[in-house]
């Protein structure tokens, strides 16, 4: 038998498939030093999946519109996608899913095949793993001509170190300047905004009862447990460079400003309500970041509600009434908190899908238990134009191709990316400061 490896992994290559790999551990005891052997051999090494059918970019603006000028500054290439975290990927939750196709070590070099594929210039990642960001995400992204940044959720690992997910946001080095970052923690903005509504309570109701205090205080603690979720964002804003003139560009001239945001909305279907504060949270934090600057501004994610959501009818239409039915979701007695709340912004978002396809995708996320839209690219269609998508196979071509619903050995998640291309336009670039 040859001998592969002395290190402490091994990938098997193409020369590996039908043959069995030994696996042997020594170990020698301190005292005595005598040595303990283990050897462990796996079955037949498989061959590495083929590629899922392949997803075209169609078009729905001829890009020979596109200026020259344009073409240099302002076109860019914008990828979203839940990767689907370790910890989450288990057979309790995915039992049509090969064991070996969950692995990490297996999904990350579909991981790899795929990001390499869509050569986006910014790239927009939810669930992924603390310790796999440290470890692979960061030297393989630099390696590619990435910088980013990495916002763990803000719950505890439960002594795990890494063991938590979170955003991550990349962007190509020689296409922008990182210029403001900004993290959004959502457990941090629940109890500030639960300390303004005590504050005013205070102030409107001076001397209450002690009774009615504790009441109050008991229902300000259930709402504050209904909205801590550990959920986060990130808002980011970055200088575009000139794509053939980098080197001019970042010493003598300054190119107009983006805003990208990435997110993951809370996920229980119980909570409608909660991902409808969190999505008007996280608004009124990109309002403050943009909206004197007029930004051309993208936001990304998960959102974990579907186009009948009250959180796509706030995206789209800048508001959501109370009445809305999410929004009413919550117990009785916290709908005097929530009836205080503004659910409006003046962004003035559009859906990327929607617009380069017509309609959203009849779907993002694929399980055998689940299917529907919940991912989107929202943008800000007075500063940006979406002039391509990657288009979404029917239902029916991944059934005929992998045989089993999201993920499989060919799909290393059970989300799809998104992945469009937008341009600036020539009016937002012109009252910039480029």
């Amino acid at each position: 038998m040859p001998l592969l490896s002395y290190s402490r992994s091994y990938s098997p290559t193409a020369e590996d498939v039908g043959h069995v790999i030994r696996v042997e551990c020594k170990a020698t005891k301190r005292v005595g030093g005598g040595v303990l052997t283990k050897t462990v051999d796996t079955g037949l090494v498989l061959p590495f999946p083929p590629m899922p059918p392949r997803r075209q970019m169609l078009a729905n603006v001829n890009e020979e519109r596109l200026t020259p000028r344009l073409r240099q500054i302002g076109v860019f290439r914008v990828l979203t996608y839940n990767i689907l975290a370790e910890i989450y990927a288990t057979r309790q939750m995915y039992p049509y899913c090969p064991i070996w196709a969950l692995s990490w070590s297996f999904r990350r070099e579909l991981l790899k095949r795929e990001l390499q594929s869509y050569n986006a210039d910014i790239i927009c990642l939810q669930e992924v793993q603390g310790d796999h960001y440290k470890s692979f995400f960061a030297p393989m992204m630099e390696e590619w001509g990435y910088e980013g940044w990495y916002l763990k959720k803000s719950r505890e690992s439960m002594g795990l170190e890494g063991k938590v997910d979170g955003c991550a946001l990349f962007y190509k080095r020689n296409r922008f300047i990182l210029k403001e970052r900004y993290p959004v923690d959502f457990n941090e903005l629940a109890n500030d905004f639960l300390k303004q509504v005590q504050t005013e309570y205070d102030l409107d109701y001076q001397g209450p009862s002690m009774a009615a205090r504790e009441m109050f205080l008991s229902t300000l603690n259930k709402m504050r447990q209904r909205l801590q979720r550990d959920n986060v964002a990130q808002i980011t804003v970055l200088e575009v460079v000139p794509a053939n003139n980098e080197m001019v560009a970042r010493k003598s001239q300054s190119g107009p400003l983006i805003c990208v945001a990435n997110v993951h909305i809370f996920s229980n279907p119980k909570f409608p309500d909660v991902k409808m504060w969190q999505t008007n949270m996280l608004a009124k934090q990109l309002e403050r970041v943009t909206l004197n600057r007029n930004l051309p501004t993208i936001l990304c994610g998960d959102f974990n509600s579907e186009p009948s959501s009250a959180v796509y009818e706030f995206m789209t239409r800048n508001h959501v009434p109370l009445d809305h039915p999410d929004i009413q979701h919550p117990p009785p007695q916290l709908a005097n908190i929530y009836a205080s709340l503004d659910l409006e912004h003046n962004i003035g978002f559009a859906s990327a899908y929607a617009s380069v396809f017509g309609a959203e995708p009849e779907y993002t996320n694929y399980t055998g238990h689940w299917t529907g839209v919940v991912d989107y690219v929202w943008y800000t269609p007075e500063t940006l134009t979406p002039f391509a998508g990657l288009k979404v196979h029917p239902p029916e071509v991944l059934e005929a191709y992998s045989k089993t619903a999201l993920p499989n050995c060919q799909f290393l998640s059970d989300h799809i990316p998104l992945c469009l291309d937008f341009s600036i336009k020539a009016a937002a670039i012109n009252n910039g400061r480029y």
